[in-house]
């Protein structure tokens, strides 16, 4: 489908002022969309009774080796219709069919300039949930090798990029990631070199990056999916609210926390994009990851993270790894987190790319996704994390035709940077840290 030059010049001007937060554009169907935008009150992170259920494939349940821990992930990620915030979304998450796993809803919003970030964008649950998922590898090298720890901390940068800004060629990429592990301890420099053997190789987050991944994507179009999952209207009562359950904060707005590894880098300044002066664009997300020191649930973490864009905010997230302790499960896991920021990540590609194909008249949209992680050799000193397949639908409601629809569907894929990530090999750099000195 070609474009006109003068519309693609005008469309990059306002599809960069949205993802930098300058402006608001309307959906295609704005027309459809109910002016009463209170009648649902979102908390960023819920603890809900309902499973994620996937109207475009049938879940799948972890097999279980002797030996082994797996789990496969479910999302199902729908719109929120809000006058100001296009581009939030809700989603359903949660381990499909293991016991003592909590289903939770989260809420995922992009900075923008018409109104606070009600929740974290994509990319900090995605990130949050590479720190948090390495933390736990840690924490569990540090348990089966018996070793004397006094604290540990993940940091974690992710370099994302867009090439071909608002063309046919458009795509999302993601370049690189540091993520880094701080140890304070007395241990000699060979113990906790072996023990970021053992964290690394265990870390099914990682070799999901650093390995191409098995990823099954399909457009699926109308039928009686819409009977079931529909865009809501809703918003956050506070953008600067605290999610609350049973006493345990799951979420809040924050500050990111001094990294010591590595420089986090400045805001992306859109205006270049913006202007015309650059086609593609390049920012990063940080996040740091450590212990929350709950003696009931000893993998529970507190994780920061920020996108490194303008309008954008820290958010602080909690995740619970603690598998197997007795009492209900405080947080999301750190898989969890990591499967909906995919998820979410794929949502704000059909939200801007619904803007780019403003002659596509498409009613709605949503994504179902399932990501089968496995850990074999569980808490050995042999242990492997691997991230084996992504199952991933797009849900479109909309009487257009269907090379139209599939051109749509193409591009959002190829956008998705979180998608591309798995896709793809992915570079990751990760250094220990012995009381502040790098383990060589």
């Amino acid at each position: 489908m070609k474009r006109n030059i003068a519309i693609i010049s005008i469309l990059a001007v306002l599809a960069v002022l949205l993802m930098s937060g300058c402006i608001i554009t309307p959906n295609n169907n704005e027309a459809d969309i109910q002016q009463d935008f209170t009648s649902t009150e979102y908390q960023v992170v819920t603890r809900v009774d309902d499973s994620p259920d996937p109207t475009g494939f049938e879940k799948t349940e972890a097999q279980d080796a002797e030996g082994s821990l797996n789990l496969n992930v479910a999302v199902v990620a729908e719109r929120v219709l809000h006058n100001d915030a296009n581009a939030l979304k809700k989603g359903t998450v949660q381990p499909v069919g293991e016991e003592g796993l909590s289903s939770w809803q989260l809420l995922s919003d992009e900075g923008q300039a018409s109104h606070d970030q009600f929740a974290p964008n994509p990319l900090n649950y995605m990130v949050a949930g590479i720190a948090s998922d390495l933390q736990t590898q840690v924490e569990r090298g540090i348990e089966i090798m018996e070793l004397d720890v006094e604290d540990v901390k993940v940091e974690a940068k992710v370099f994302y990029r867009y090439d071909d800004f608002m063309t046919d060629q458009w795509s999302g990429y993601t370049d690189k990631a540091i993520v880094n592990i701080l140890i304070e301890s007395n241990e000699s420099p060979e113990n906790i070199a072996e023990l970021k053997e053992l964290a690394l190789s265990s870390w099914a987050a990682g070799e999901g990056l650093v390995n191409k991944t098995d990823v099954f994507p399909e457009l699926l179009i109308n039928g009686e999916h819409w009977d079931i999952h529909y865009a809501t209207n809703g918003t956050v009562p506070d953008p600067d609210s605290v999610s609350i359950d049973n006493g345990q904060i799951l979420s809040s707005k924050s500050v990111l926390p001094e990294v010591e590894t590595f420089e986090p880098g400045e805001d992306l300044d859109m205006s270049g994009v913006a202007t015309g002066q650059v086609d593609n664009f390049e920012f990063v997300v940080v996040a740091v990851s450590e212990s929350a020191d709950d003696s009931e649930r000893p993998y529970l973490h507190k994780v920061t993270a920020r996108s490194l864009n303008d309008n954008y905010f820290a958010f602080d997230l909690y995740a619970d790894d603690s598998y197997g302790y007795e009492g209900p499960d405080k947080a999301p896991t750190s898989l969890d987190y990591l499967t909906s920021g995919t998820a979410f990540c794929l949502m704000s590609q059909l939200t801007v790319n619904d803007m780019y194909f403003r002659d596509v008249v498409i009613d709605d949209y949503r994504v179902e996704q399932q990501i089968d992680y496995r850990q074999e050799d569980y808490m050995t000193t042999d242990m492997a994390g691997y991230a084996d397949t992504i199952t991933s639908r797009v849900i479109v409601n909309s009487k257009a035709d269907e090379e139209d629809l599939n051109q749509f569907f193409v591009q959002s894929v190829r956008c998705c940077f979180a998608g591309e990530a798995f896709l793809n090999e992915t570079e990751v750099e990760s250094n220990i840290y012995l009381n502040g000195n790098i383990v060589e």
